[in-house]
């Protein structure tokens, strides 16, 4: 998936590991709404802490154990249901590093400004995230106050009213002092996800050396310049991004082509192309060569469906207001995200039928 589209929707995906955090209060009862309100009002973070939950997430089952410091540093360890560990990754607020312990393998990755926002939002920023997510597309009520770990939370239940929902029923356990979501049961189309804290220390003393990950002095690392460089370019300029010709939509009477940007990404060129129509943004096009391991199946997102687009294997999104069309064309992978709300996936299946090659 391209950059872009990588930025535009791990947000949404990511809810699926939801951290809810607000405000506390003195009250004891509150409506659904209340309690939902509360997760949004502007709060101190909770943290540091140290927490163990498990997790199982499409029948694989997993133990995670956290730390959470100051300024978004964070450690995750995840073992199986065996207690081996799998994999580990810190962010120590400038670099994220992943290690994969079976392959000795690791990935350190620069946080830029913008891959901080959306690699770890916050919790207020989740909560807002999920609302928009379910808010037309689910009935939410309080089932009741339940203890997790000995503490006392809220038990919200989320109701789907149709079929067409990224979720399907969402219950969550909110922690009546700090408003931390303690456990989750979430149905999605791409499975079931449950999680459960196990331990959970708010007072936890935890040294900044926890965010030092030393690595086995004969790992294999890649390093990931996330940092990515970008121009804006003209129309004409377009024959030359690529060393191939690609697909896009010229310019005719009503559509217009009001930005042109090619970014610099790890080892390859990605171009975007956003489109107005009227004088208002109508979609966006990206643009980029297919990568050589594209053959290798890769797990869709959750929400994701297949299709054929201009004949090719393809896929779409359409959860709420986030809609997108993407398929592979002659060694190049394209997606179309729109802009305007009016703007249908049938409605995209039908318009590609019209590109051309860049002359």
């Amino acid at each position: 998936m391209e950059m872009k589209t990588i930025f535009k929707t791990i947000s949404l995906v990511g809810v699926m590991t939801i951290g809810l955090v607000g405000c506390s209060s003195e009250e004891s009862k509150f409506s659904p709404e209340q309690v939902i309100q509360n997760t949004l009002k502007e709060a101190k973070p909770v943290g540091p802490y140290y927490g163990e939950y498990d997790m199982t997430l499409a029948k694989e089952k997993m133990h995670v154990k956290e730390w959470v410091g100051k300024d978004s540093k964070r450690r995750i360890e995840i073992s199986d249901d065996k207690g081996k560990q799998q994999s580990l990754s810190v962010n120590d607020g400038e670099n994220m590093t992943s290690y994969d312990q079976a392959q000795n393998t690791a990935i350190v990755m620069s946080l830029s400004d913008e891959l901080k926002g959306v690699s770890q939002p916050s919790p207020k920023e989740q909560a807002e995230q999920l609302l928009k997510v379910v808010k037309d597309t689910h009935d939410i009520s309080l089932k009741g106050e339940e203890k997790i770990l000995n503490r006392d939370t809220y038990h919200l239940v989320a109701k789907g009213k149709g079929e067409k929902t990224l979720f399907g029923d969402i219950e969550v356990w909110v922690d009546k002092e700090n408003w931390m979501v303690l456990k989750t049961n979430i149905s999605t189309v791409g499975g079931d996800t449950q999680t459960e804290y196990t331990k959970i220390d708010f007072d936890a003393k935890i040294p900044d050396s926890t965010f030092t990950l030393d690595l086995p002095k004969d790992a294999k690392i890649q390093k990931i310049d996330s940092t990515m460089k970008s121009e804006q370019i003209t129309s004409k300029e377009l024959p030359t991004v690529f060393k191939k010709t690609f697909l896009y939509f010229p310019e005719k009477s009503k559509l217009k082509m009001a930005k042109i940007e090619v970014m610099d990404v790890v080892g390859h060129k990605e171009l975007e192309i956003d489109y107005e129509k009227d004088g208002v943004v109508y979609f966006s096009l990206t643009v980029l060569p297919t990568p050589k391991d594209n053959g290798e199946k890769t797990e869709k997102i959750p929400g994701e469906k297949n299709v054929k687009v201009r004949g090719q294997k393809g896929s779409v999104m359409e959860m709420n207001t986030f809609r997108s069309v993407s398929w592979s064309e002659k060694g190049f992978n394209y997606t179309i995200m729109p802009t305007d709300p009016d703007l249908s996936v049938k409605e995209i299946l039908k318009m590609v039928k019209d590109m051309k090659l860049v002359k």
